[in-house]
């Protein structure tokens, strides 16, 4: 439990110095001083300041993958609840963008991607799933970019219209 809390210790105190300056600029000292934890701790935990955005994106987009699973039956409402748990998190990825530090995305939504591909059926050949993992990550990038101007649901309803010619949405609801 300990551990627990040493993480999400550094991981607020990462975003805390994120909004001061850029994640070069950021020591490892610094950090841990921030986080009120000892180096020792830190390095238990992480090997740079790099995991810890790495760990913050994959819990963050592997709960909302387990949360939100995409099926034939609910995609459109559950691509409205995955981009309403991103805007949750609206302040943490826009430092994140801002920092230029979304880059490790894809790696988080391959996995993600290709299971929802051949849960719905429409797997057709193995370019397919880092097509769609790139254009999802891509809009995501987007959308954090333009400062979440468009709601989840204008989000859900153009990456559902996104889809048209590439599965039958018919079978979609």
């Amino acid at each position: 439990m300990r551990k627990h809390f040493t993480k999400e210790y550094i991981t607020e105190a990462l975003f805390r110095l994120l909004k001061e300056k850029n994640i070069e600029k950021i020591s490892i000292s610094e950090l841990v001083t921030t986080a009120g934890v000892s180096r020792a701790s830190f390095y238990r935990n992480y090997l740079d300041i790099n995991s810890v955005v790495d760990e913050y994106l994959a819990s963050l987009f592997g709960n909302i993958s387990e949360k939100y699973p995409v099926t034939t039956t609910n995609m459109r409402e559950n691509m409205s609840l995955f981009y309403k748990e991103l805007l949750k998190n609206k302040k943490e990825l826009s430092l994140l963008e801002k920092n230029n530090l979304l880059d490790g995305l894809n790696k988080y939504m391959y996995e993600s991607v290709l299971s929802q591909i051949e849960e719905l059926g429409v797997f057709n050949n193995k370019y397919q799933p880092h097509f769609f993992c790139g254009a999802t990550v891509g809009v995501i990038r987007a959308w954090i970019s333009y400062g979440f101007k468009e709601s989840p649901e204008e989000m859900s309803k153009l990456f559902m219209g996104s889809l048209i010619g590439y599965m039958d949405l018919s079978k979609v609801k």
